[in-house]
Parts: structure tokens; C-alpha cells; sequence
């Protein structure tokens, strides 16, 4: 989001954002900005300073939405509210940033100077850079390439193999034209009838195409074995990257995305390498040992033939970064594909639920159309080149075929001198043409391979300390002035500050979009906070190691999820190594076990994608199943009851006490009544914590929490009159 519209005037030099503003604080019209520096605020009207004001002044800033205008206000450290000045509604959204990053700046001292939401561009070329670090147009593909060909290093032996292998063959057909040569030099054209010498050059030739074939054998298969393996490794550290990313990283991709990345991305490089990885020294090689021996037959010729090279080179390498963009582009709509049908099949009960099997057929048709037209154009833009450059290759040839037959007449050439120089003239041309489609090649490989280091070279956002503490967790944990935004300087808690004793049930409560489930996110460390600190037992939590931490936290969310294996592997996911007696139970105390023995297959019955063979509650007590064989020391349930009826809840209700008894207990629910039995209830509001004890105590305080609870009575009352109405009619 730009923050710097436009500059007054004789603005000073050091304004770092500058928004328009059209009202005085008075309320009168004017033309005029609002100006920050790293030091203060200035507001200009009709381009002269007006007031101005130094933001260490200031402990908070709020934009006030109005109707018809809208106001930036200032509260001093005093506590004095200051109105810096009125603007039309269409600005609302650029102030509301601009005063949260001044509010983050007089909290922490640090002056953001680039949004979150602005979208980072190349310094190079000026074309956003859509993620990544590097511009994937501008960042050299001999550095790409050269970490790919790092990767190579474990399978060097079989590399280098294939190397050997491919030399050697390359060298036996180098060999050829020279033996064809003797053939029609002293046996065809002479008409000598020596066969014994004859027989002996063809049964040479015939040995040497042979063993030829043989290094061609062992050259596919170590090249086969170096790109499958390089394949299965990028294929591993991607997924694995993916596993060890932070949410906020991973919620930047889809799930279709990171899928097209380790799957189609590597397999893309995989084939590169199979292609074209050990041909490049040898084909390169070749290239030099035939041009001197070319220049060595007659420079003359050599010369000719050589001469149209550099043109058909300079022509593909004009070309290579119009292909670089093109191959963004068709990699871009292969992503939007595998994104559609990855959302497509997994909403699959929703598409037939409405009925909308048609309209998804047409989305996915049309985005599958749009990948194929993308492709399609980036191959004719490079195929129209080929015969440009087949021909003035072509032109070589002629001049070599023109001028070799007058030396032929002039008895200055032999007939085999000639055959072999145009043979060799054809093994040139052969390296030449395979290295005129390299650009292609390896703009389309870049892609792939910039989009995978991409993911590779990701440095997380939540990663262990130097020494991280293996902490045997009792489930003490305290809120210390925590402060968290998905954008830093827009916080979505804001100075949390309380304590949870040891087997304690403590109830989260608010509305929608107040920060309950982040409070959780934050104590499974999925994020860090962005000022302040969580501590478990006494423990800075960014100092625990991740897995000792998540390892005894067991979480119980709304949305169940279930992988596609049997009951037995779900339960036992928590603890694979549990015993098939510790999941039957873990079953019972979850309240599980009657309704699993009677599946077609008991334990082993398979639950479907999702576990959608299975009803909601069923799913939900395999989840608390799941948890209680975790035994965790920390139980985190958020709307583990919600939209299930009576008899379930209930149900659910029972296992869930099984599970938290003598464990700390962290419950959201939006229905107040499942949380009667907590011990005390956390209240948020606007992001705060607003209250904090027991439902008797903020029941007496008339507070947030209690016109939560009216409300919700309220609202019960009222559905239940509905349903009263609906059964008399």
C-alpha cells in the first residue's frame, strides 16, 4: 500500500510518508498533507506548515471513522487527545496503516519503512518479485544452475561414469569418418581389390559401433541413476522444508503450489539433468576437438563452415530472455491449475451438495486451456527461431560442399578428404544445435529450479535457539505484555498479560476475530510473539525446543482431521509405536470404542479422505482418542463441541473431561455454557485482555463478559420461540 501519495511544496527532505489531507483539525477545508519523518509529524495546509509535532510526544494513535470524513488523532503521553487532522473516506485505509505503524513506532522504537503490503519489486527491472527473494528474470541462470549441479555431488562416481562413458563413445564416432575416408580412398576409388584390407576397416567400423553401443549403455544408465536420485533428493528437501516453515510462510502458498513444487518442479529438473547435465562437457568437448580438427583437414573450408555460428547464437541469445518470461508464465498457470483441482477434489462434498458439477467442469476446463495456450505460445516463439537457424547453418554447408568439389576437380582434395570433412561438419553442427536449444532448455529449467532453491534457501521465521531446553512440561504458563500481528506493526493482541496454573481449565472467550485461536497458535509456538514473552514453567518458550514443546501440547480443534488409513493408524498417529491394547483405552476413555467395534472392519477400517465415512462425532472422539494416547501435559480444545447435537456433545463432553483431568486446559467455545466448568475464563476484547476470573466473579462485574453471556441467552430464547411457532404450524 503506497503511504507516500504526494509531497507538499518545499516539503522537507527527510519525510518519509506523506498522505493528502483535506480538513484542519478546526474541520475547515484545505489542501494540505500529513507528513512523518523518523521524528515527527508534520501537517501541511496549502503547502505551509500548519502544525507540527514530535512523536515521542505521543504513547498512541487512532484513526477515527466518521461520516463523510474521517479523523487522525494522537493521545500524548500526558493522555491529551490531539486531532492531527480530517480526510475524505477514500484515504481511511492508507491512514489506518500509517497510524499503526506510527503506534508500533512509539512502542518499540523501530520505524517500519516499507508495508507489509506493498508488493517488493526487482531494483533491477522493476517487475514485482511475487515472493521470492530474487527477481527470477534477473538473477543469473549460471548460479542457478551451478547449485543444481552441487546437488550432483553425492552421485559423483556415477557422474562421472557417465562422463567417461559418453567421451569415449563420442570419440569412437569421431574416429568413423576417418576409416570411411580409407574405405572410398584406397578401396573404392582406386578400385583396389585388396578385400582383406577392406574387410578389415569394415569389421573395425562394425567392433568400434558396437562398443560404442556399449558406453552408450552404461552412459543412459548412471545418467538415469544420477537424475533419479537428484530427483528424489529435491523431492525430500522440499517436502521437508515445507514441514519445517513457519505458518505464516506456509500460508503464503497454497497447497497446490507447494505440491506443483516438489512434485512437478522436481521432476522438471530431473529430466533437465537426464538431458542434458553430463552432455553439456561432452558435447562442448566435441565441439572443440572436431573444429581443430576441421581447421587442422583445411582452414580454408573450416572457416566457411564456422562463419554462420556466431549469427545463430546471437539471434537465440536475444531470444533467451523473451523465453525466460514466457516460462514464467506457463509455470504460473501450471501452479493455478494444480491449485483448482487440488481445491476442486478436496470440496468435492460441497461441489455435489450444490450441484455444481457443471460450473467446476467449465473452471477447471478454462484454467487447463489457459496452461495449454500459455504453453503452446511459449514453444511456437521459440520454434519459429529453428528454421531461421537451420538455415543459415545450412548456408555453411553449401559453401563447404561448393568450394570442397571445385578443390575435388582441381586435384587438390580427395573424394574420401572431403566426405570425412563434411561428416565432421555435420558432427559440428550437431553440438551447435543442441547447444542453440539450451536457452530454451534452461529457461524453462530456471523456472522450475529458481521456484524450488526458492523454497530451499527460505530461512524460517521460528527456529530453535542455539541451545534449546528438552523441558519436561508441568503446565504452568504465563502471558507477559504480549503483543502479536500477522503484520508487525498491526498487532491482533496487544499487551496480554496473565497466568495459567498448573491443571487448570481456563476458558478463552470474545467475539469473532478478537485473537482467541491465535492465543493458541501462539502457546503451540506455530508463530512468534512480536513483543513480549510466553513462558512455560518459567521457561522463555523461544528458548524450548519446538518439538519438546509441540510433543507434549495436545490440541482437539473443531475441523477434524483425519488421514486416509484405517481407525487403528489414525488413533495411533499421536504415538506410533503405542500398542494396539494402549489404543483401545485411549478408545474407551474418549468414548470411541463401542461405536468403532461395530465398523464393518473395527479398527481397521478404513476412514475415507478425511475421515468423511465417518460421522462428525465419530471423527471428533477418534481426535480425542488420538490426543489421550499423546498424553499431553498441555490440552488446547478449540470448538471441540460446536455444531454437533445434544447427544454427541454430551458424549464428547464426558471424554473430554477424561482427557483434561489434572492436565492445564485451554478451551475456546463460542456457546458459553460448555465452559461453566472452567476454572476461570480469559475475556477478549478488541484484541485485549478485557477480564480475567471466574463466571461468578464477571457475571458481578456486568462487564464484557456478561453482556456476552445476555446476548447469548437472548439469542437462545429467541430460537427456541421460533421453534415453539414453527411446531404449531
Amino acid at each position: 500500500m503506497n503511504l507516500c501519495i504526494s509531497l507538499p511544496d518545499n516539503a522537507a527532505e527527510d519525510i518519509i510518508y506523506s498522505l493528502p489531507a483535506d480538513f484542519t483539525p478546526e474541520g475547515e477545508k484545505m489542501n494540505g498533507h500529513f507528513c512523518v519523518t523518523k521524528e515527527k509529524i508534520i501537517v501541511y495546509s496549502q503547502n505551509k506548515i500548519l502544525n507540527e509535532y514530535k512523536i515521542s510526544d505521543f504513547s498512541e494513535f487512532i484513526c477515527l471513522r466518521r461520516t463523510g470524513t474521517s479523523i487522525a488523532q494522537g493521545i500524548t503521553v500526558g493522555g491529551e487527545t490531539v486531532c492531527f487532522c480530517g480526510f475524505t473516506q477514500n484515504l481511511f485505509l492508507r491512514f489506518a496503516e500509517l497510524l499503526k505503524l506510527l503506534d508500533y513506532y512509539v512502542r518499540t522504537g523501530e520505524l517500519i519503512t516499507e508495508t507489509d503490503g506493498d508488493e517488493p519489486s526487482c531494483p533491477k527491472c522493476g517487475l514485482p518479485l511475487e515472493g521470492a527473494k530474487e527477481c527470477i528474470y534477473c538473477t543469473s541462470k549460471g548460479r542457478t544452475m551451478t547449485k543444481l549441479l552441487k546437488r550432483i555431488a553425492p552421485y559423483k562416481k556415477y557422474f562421472a561414469i557417465a562422463v567417461a562413458c559418453t567421451i569415449l563413445s563420442e570419440a569412437i564416432w569421431v574416429l568413423t569418418p576417418y576409416l570411411d575416408r580409407l574405405i572410398i580412398d584406397k578401396y573404392v576409388t582406386p578400385k583396389y581389390e585388396n578385400w582383406g584390407g577392406f574387410i578389415a576397416v569394415v569389421i573395425t567400423i562394425t567392433l568400434l559401433l558396437l562398443l560404442a553401443g556399449v558406453f552408450e549403455f552404461f552412459n543412459m544408465k548412471y545418467s538415469f541413476k544420477v537424475a533419479l536420485n537428484l530427483g528424489k533428493d529435491l523431492r525430500e528437501d522440499v517436502f521437508e522444508k515445507s514441514q519445517t516453515l513457519s505458518m505464516s510462510s506456509v500460508s503464503k502458498r497454497t497447497a497446490g503450489e507447494l505440491i506443483n513444487r516438489i512434485s512437478s518442479d522436481a521432476a522438471k529438473l530431473e529430466d533437465f539433468i537426464t538431458a542434458n547435465g553430463k552432455d553439456a562437457i561432452v558435447k562442448i568437448l566435441s565441439l572443440v576437438i572436431i573444429g581443430v580438427l576441421l581447421f587442422f583437414m583445411d582452414w580454408r573450408l573450416a572457416l566457411m563452415t564456422v562463419l554462420p555460428v556466431p549469427i545463430v547464437f546471437i539471434i537465440v541469445n536475444k531470444l533467451f530472455d523473451t523465453m525466460s518470461v514466457r516460462y514464467t508464465k506457463v509455470w504460473k498457470k501450471q501452479t493455478h491449475h494444480s491449485e483448482i483441482l487440488h481445491d476442486i477434489l478436496n470440496g468435492i462434498r460441497v461441489v455435489k451438495s450444490y450441484g455444481s458439477e457443471t460450473k467446476e467442469i467449465r473452471r477447471y476446463s478454462d484454467c487447463s486451456e489457459e496452461w495449454a495456450k500459455s504453453a503452446v505460445r511459449a514453444e511456437i516463439m521459440w520454434y519459429l527461431t529453428i528454421p531461421i537457424s537451420e538455415f543459415i547453418l545450412t548456408i555453411g554447408n553449401f559453401f563447404v560442399l561448393y568450394f570442397g568439389g571445385k578443390m575435388i576437380l582441381g586435384h587438390e582434395m580427395t573424394l574420401g578428404a572431403l566426405i570425412q570433412f563434411t561428416t565432421y561438419v555435420a558432427m559440428l553442427y550437431e553440438p551447435i544445435r543442441w547447444l542453440i536449444q539450451i536457452p530454451k532448455n534452461l529457461a524453462d529449467a530456471s523456472v522450475s529450479a529458481g521456484k524450488v532453491f526458492e523454497i530451499l534457501e527460505e530461512e524460517s521465521e521460528l527456529r530453535d535457539c542455539e541451545n534449546p531446553v528438552k523441558l519436561d512440561i508441568k503446565g504452568d504458563i504465563e502471558f507477559d505484555g504480549v503483543y502479536f500481528g500477522y503484520k508487525v506493526y498491526n498487532p491482533v493482541l496487544k499487551d496480554i498479560s496473565c497466568k495459567i496454573r498448573q491443571g487448570e481449565m481456563i476458558g478463552i472467550v470474545g467475539h469473532s476475530g478478537v485473537g482467541k485461536s491465535t492465543m493458541i497458535n501462539l502457546i503451540l509456538r506455530l508463530y512468534d510473539c512480536t513483543q513480549g514473552e510466553i513462558r512455560i514453567d518459567g521457561v522463555n518458550i523461544k528458548d524450548i525446543e519446538q518439538h519438546s514443546l509441540r510433543s507434549q501440547v495436545g490440541v482437539v480443534l473443531q475441523e477434524t482431521f483425519l488421514f486416509d488409513g484405517n481407525v487403528l493408524e489414525n488413533i495411533a498417529y499421536a504415538k506410533p509405536d503405542a500398542t494396539f491394547e494402549e489404543v483401545i483405552k485411549a478408545a474407551k476413555i474418549a468414548n470411541a470404542h463401542d461405536f468403532i467395534v461395530k465398523l464393518p472392519d473395527g479398527y481397521n477400517t478404513r476412514v475415507g479422505n478425511k475421515g468423511y465415512q465417518l460421522s462428525g462425532g465419530e471423527r471428533q472422539r477418534i481426535a480425542i482418542a488420538r490426543a489421550i494416547l499423546h498424553d499431553p501435559k498441555i490440552i488446547i480444545l478449540d470448538e471441540a463441541t460446536a455444531s454437533l447435537d445434544t447427544q454427541t456433545e454430551k458424549q464428547i463432553q464426558e471424554a473430554l473431561g477424561k482427557l483434561t483431568k489434572g492436565r492445564t486446559t485451554i478451551a475456546i467455545a463460542h456457546r458459553l455454557s460448555t465452559l461453566s466448568s472452567a476454572d476461570r475464563l480469559i475475556v477478549l476484547d478488541k484484541g485485549r485482555l478485557a477480564e480475567f476470573g471466574t463466571h461468578e466473579q464477571l457475571m458481578k462485574q456486568k462487564g464484557v463478559y456478561y453482556k456476552l453471556v445476555m446476548a447469548q441467552r437472548q439469542t437462545t430464547k429467541m430460537k427456541k420461540a421460533v421453534t415453539i411457532q414453527t411446531a404449531e404450524a
